[in-house]
């Protein structure tokens, strides 16, 4: 009996040995807990995950150390167990110091009653969980089986917002490889793949997860990584493998650029918008032209210095702290003022103005223009009314993003807004910008058209000869076309060329849409587009962008003395 009793111990041994073997290979941290679920041995990464060293944990109750909400279900679960013998994968955190919770732990486990009734649990940091909508989103670059730009950034998001509950710090680094594309297409396909696929595969194994790098352009890659990561003999170990498959044996020098992607409190959406909007930047290497708190140097925290400029740009847009100049559209050929165009103006912290495109780019990639938008219209609305009350009638039309027509809560705002204002409706115009394109023309037609029920005049601007444009006219109810500027000086210039512009001004007024020329400073333009049947144009030769509208009366009143 007692040799029974032995073997029968041996082999129990044998096999919790077994189980721990094989619970490091798939796990980060082995425990064997007493029946009452208090540890009584703990070995591996216990720090990163319960906060706490291994000889610190005897004794624990280890229900004790999850978090709170995981407790009644990893409870349920050790019941089972006793019952089953074993316990199911299952994802669970636990509670650390500075009320922190751990990232998300698998936990795998079985009971063995002949040990004392002991429980043996294996956990692994569950780093690679997404969310189903992120994962089935996800797009690769087919070469490298690296994220494309846009999956880099929802994948970088999900891991900032990991990192504020973990307290996890993360840098993001743009590695360039130079003269890289040039050497892919100097290589046969096979041997192409090869180098990109191992390419690909240095910076995933070095990127957090596994899985947090992209490829950025042809010779750009980007990933997130923990700060401990040895960027220098990256490097060289890329550099080393691109060599080898050079047939010429050059290979390519790499560059790096490190930045930090830790975050503060930023709400998700924004946080998503602002990551993916510094990738770009970051990519392009560029100071910012507008830095309202100097945005976006290549020092300091990238997400969180774009976080503070959409702050600070909300602000000053939801309380219209911004300047407006108005540039005059002159009825041809004889010049009288029709309407004004109202522009925006910001200036940087220095009193610098800046530059107008550069502030729609970025409006638009963090998803703001339309506040801009609707601030401009408020805006628009009370300077109308101001005019009014002094005597003044003047017509203003101001610019709306196509990216704000595709976005319904902007739409139902400026719909309240002409509501609320309907003695100023007649002096105000929309000009349909397509500095973003319009996807969804339809859903834009039936926006542009309930516009329209308010006596509101709209305008497609930067009319060219793109196929959208024509797209554009043909969907959409509208009362002008802007035709781009630098478009008719190309026309203009040959004799083909004229009378396609005479055909596209001939099409508009088939179609009872007049026709504005923007960008006309010569007196030379202004006769070339009045002869093509031009009805209006806007340009320095008429007019400046002016915060005085008055100027242009006086302006008037001085010529005709």
């Amino acid at each position: 009996m007692d040799k029974l009793i032995k073997a029968r111990t041996t082999e129990l041994r044998k096999e919790r040995n077994r189980f721990a073997a094989l619970a490091f290979v798939w796990g980060d941290l082995l425990l064997e807990l007493d029946g009452d679920f208090r540890i009584v041995f703990a070995s591996g990464a216990s720090d990163g995950i319960l906060g706490r060293r291994p000889q610190d944990l005897a004794g624990k109750l280890f229900t004790g150390l999850l978090a709170k909400q995981f407790r009644p279900l990893v409870t349920e679960m050790l019941h089972v167990a006793r019952r089953r013998g074993r316990m199911d994968n299952i994802q669970v955190r636990f509670a650390q110091r500075n009320e922190l919770l751990s990232p998300p732990v698998s936990m795998s486990g079985y009971f063995l009653p002949d040990l004392g009734d002991h429980f043996f649990v294996a956990l692994r940091v569950a780093i690679n969980a997404l969310p189903p909508e992120v994962v089935g989103s996800i797009q690769r670059d087919n070469s490298t089986g690296l994220l494309d730009e846009e999956s880099l950034s929802k994948v970088v998001t999900e891991r900032l917002v990991a990192q504020r509950e973990t307290g996890t710090e993360h840098k993001f680094t743009l590695m360039t490889l130079n003269a890289f594309d040039p050497l892919c297409k100097r290589m046969e396909q096979i041997e192409r793949n090869e180098l990109m696929a191992s390419v690909g595969a240095f910076l995933r194994a070095h990127s957090v997860a596994g899985d947090t790098a992209g490829r950025l352009g042809a010779e750009q890659f980007g990933m997130l990584h923990r700060p401990d990561v040895p960027i220098g003999d990256l490097e060289k170990r890329i550099e080393e493998c691109v060599r080898d498959a050079d047939p010429k044996g050059i290979g390519v020098e790499v560059s790096s650029t490190v930045t930090d992607f830790t975050t503060d409190v930023i709400p998700p959406g924004d946080l998503a918008r602002g990551v993916l909007y510094s990738i770009r930047r970051f990519c392009d290497h560029q100071e910012h032209g507008f830095t309202f708190s100097r945005l976006m140097g290549q020092t300091g925290n990238l997400v969180n210095s774009t976080f503070s400029a959409m702050q600070d740009f909300g602000k000053r847009v939801d309380r219209l702290k911004f300047d407006v100049v108005y540039q005059p559209i002159v009825r041809l050929p004889n010049g009288e003022i029709h309407h004004f165009e109202a522009l925006v103006r910001f200036h940087d912290d220095d009193g610098k103005l800046i530059p107008t495109q550069e502030l729609i780019a970025f409006a638009e990639q963090v998803n703001m223009i339309h506040r801009l938008d609707l601030a401009m219209l408020r805006r628009s609305l009370k300077w109308i009314k101001s005019q009014l009350e002094t005597g003044i009638t003047v017509r203003v039309a101001v610019n709306i993003s196509g990216h704000s027509l595709s976005n319904p809560d902007f739409c139902r705002s400026a719909v309240a807004l002409f509501e609320r204002n309907h003695e100023t409706l007649q002096q105000l115009m929309i000009e349909i910008t397509e500095t973003s394109e319009i996807r969804d023309i339809d859903n834009a037609a039936r926006w542009i058209a309930r516009f329209r029920e308010f006596g509101i005049e709209i305008c497609l601007d930067d009319f060219g000869t793109g196929a959208s444009n024509f797209r554009y006219l043909s969907a959409m109810d509208v009362d002008y076309v802007k035709v781009d500027g630098e478009s008719i000086r190309q026309s203009m210039k040959t004799i083909k060329g004229q009378a396609f512009m005479r055909s596209l001004v001939e099409l508009c007024h088939d179609i009872d849409v007049e026709v504005v020329g923007e960008m006309i400073e010569t007196d030379q333009m202004r006769d070339l587009i009045t002869k093509a049947g031009f009805d209006f144009a806007q340009g320095y030769l008429f007019g400046k962008p002016e915060a005085d509208i008055s100027l242009y009366w006086r302006d008037r009143a001085e010529r005709r003395s």
